[in-house]
């Protein structure tokens, strides 16, 4: 899930997989039962995120990520590789398009620290389809503590997840949804957008109708995307 979700976000997808995948949900780490880590890294959320990995079975194992949860597996697996045999990244960034130096990232720290809940709502408020659907992003996000939040913000201003995606040795699958597409932007485009340096090398799939809670905005979809990418994935491990 992303930054501010919950594993629960996923179950009206995670219904449609049912059938034919046994499904691990996961809270990430300092969201809902998860801990954060102390002392806080990316990293070290990454390997909290391995304890979950570690316990599967990697010759049958495709992780999906959204957003946040997708970094956070890029980063598990480069550590730790062989957990899994595919990974779906959905509406994942690797790192600002832009460069951000030192001093906007503490102006902007320092910004949040006196003003989170209105920080908090300009972020999550924006993000659904439409004002309803944010008013319902933004509530699961303020039920999230602060720490973890500020936490990921201010560490992923300054991460870079393109040498996690280059290292894996596994198939990957972009997922993108209508939000993305702005002012007609190619797929090509909304990958540079989201820090992605070889976006000729991406495969991408696009969900029509579907935003921030493309899990809950599209199920079935979906599943179907992730069922085909998975046969796909462990087809060609067995090669």
């Amino acid at each position: 899930h992303e930054l501010g979700g919950n594993r629960m976000t996923w179950m009206p997808t995670v219904k449609k997989l049912l059938g034919q995948h046994h499904v691990v949900l996961v809270d990430l780490p300092g969201h809902g039962d998860s801990p954060l880590p102390d002392p806080f890294t990316l990293e070290a959320a990454a390997e909290a995120l391995d304890l979950v990995l570690a316990r599967q079975d990697p010759d049958s194992t495709v992780i999906v990520g959204k957003g946040l949860g997708g970094t956070l597996s890029l980063m598990a697996l480069k550590a730790h590789p062989g957990r899994a045999r595919g990974v779906v990244l959905v509406e994942t960034g690797l790192k600002s398009p832009l460069p951000i130096d030192d001093q906007d990232i503490r102006y902007f720290q320092a910004h949040m620290e006196r003003n989170y809940d209105a920080v908090l709502k300009m972020i999550f408020s924006r993000t659904g389809r439409d004002s309803a659907q944010g008013v319902i992003i933004h509530a699961t996000a303020a039920q999230t503590p602060p720490s973890t939040v500020k936490s990921y913000i201010s560490a992923t201003l300054r991460a870079d997840a393109n040498p996690a995606l280059k290292s894996l040795q596994v198939p990957y699958l972009f997922v993108g949804t209508d939000r993305l597409f702005k002012d007609g932007r190619t797929p090509g485009a909304v990958l540079k957008t989201l820090g992605y340096e070889d976006t000729a090398a991406v495969a991408f799939r696009r969900i029509k109708d579907a935003g921030y809670l493309v899990m809950q905005d599209q199920p079935d979809t979906l599943a179907a995307v992730i069922s085909d990418f998975a046969a796909r994935a462990l087809a060609k491990k067995k090669k």
